[in-house]
């Protein structure tokens, strides 16, 4: 082909198509990168949210677990004095032995980390226990915790009344009304560790009760209720 030839040919694109075709080719990877950021980013919250939901749920069941092993001997109550909205102080031991040697556990929390101490028996006996004044062990049991609303705290207390478990919690802290707390109400919500900013329904609440019985409640005003019994 000759030079002028070359010249006239009118192969290819012109300035005015190559600035349609670019601004297009912009626009799709615009629409790409967009989807991904998206993709992306539902893929992050959804899985924060699943990690939050099954760490709250592990904790969850290791605390009642732990009360329904709360009863280490008939008629003696579990939770101690001292427990509150936001502290757990009670008497629990797994095992096959007849007569076990309890242990104190205290579940607090302390600005938005959960963690349980556990405290062995350093003398006396069954029911006048004397318990190590260091705990033997802190774990830390899960971060991001808070209460569910003001009023309704961690921990609640509950005990019978006519036969059935009274509607209104036991006044806090116990004193000893922590003699009859025959139900221990646990709820709180967890926020999830990775940073989920703007997302209003990140927090995954739960809650449970476990009761401290080892028969069915007298139906009758007469009759005491007591946890353990």
């Amino acid at each position: 082909m000759k030079r002028l030839d070359l010249i006239r040919d009118e192969r290819g694109m012109t300035l005015v198509e190559l600035v349609v075709a670019t601004t297009a080719g912009v626009v799709v990877m615009t629409g790409i990168v967009l989807t991904m950021i998206v993709t992306m980013r539902e893929t992050n919250r959804v899985s924060s949210h699943v990690e939050a939901n099954q760490n709250a749920r592990i904790t969850m069941t290791k605390i009642i677990n732990q009360l329904h092993s709360a009863c280490v001997a008939p008629q003696i109550a579990p939770v101690q004095e001292g427990s509150s909205g936001t502290l757990l102080s009670f008497l629990h031991q797994s095992g096959s032995t007849v007569a076990p040697t309890p242990v104190l556990s205290k579940i607090s929390l302390t600005g938005t980390t959960l963690s349980q101490s556990d405290y062995p028996v350093s003398g006396g006996a069954a029911p006048k226990w004397i318990f190590a004044t260091t705990p033997s062990s802190t774990v830390q049991l899960m971060t991001g915790v808070s209460a569910i609303s003001a009023s309704l705290p961690i921990f609640r207390y509950f005990a019978y009344s006519n036969g059935q478990i009274s509607a209104t919690p036991l006044a806090t802290p116990l004193g000893t009304n922590s003699t009859t707390a025959v139900q221990v109400n646990v709820a709180f919500q967890m926020s999830p560790l990775n940073d989920v900013s703007g997302d209003a329904n990140a927090e995954t609440e739960i809650q449970n009760a476990a009761l401290l019985r080892l028969t069915p409640p007298a139906y009758n005003s007469a009759s005491a209720n007591l946890p353990c019994q």
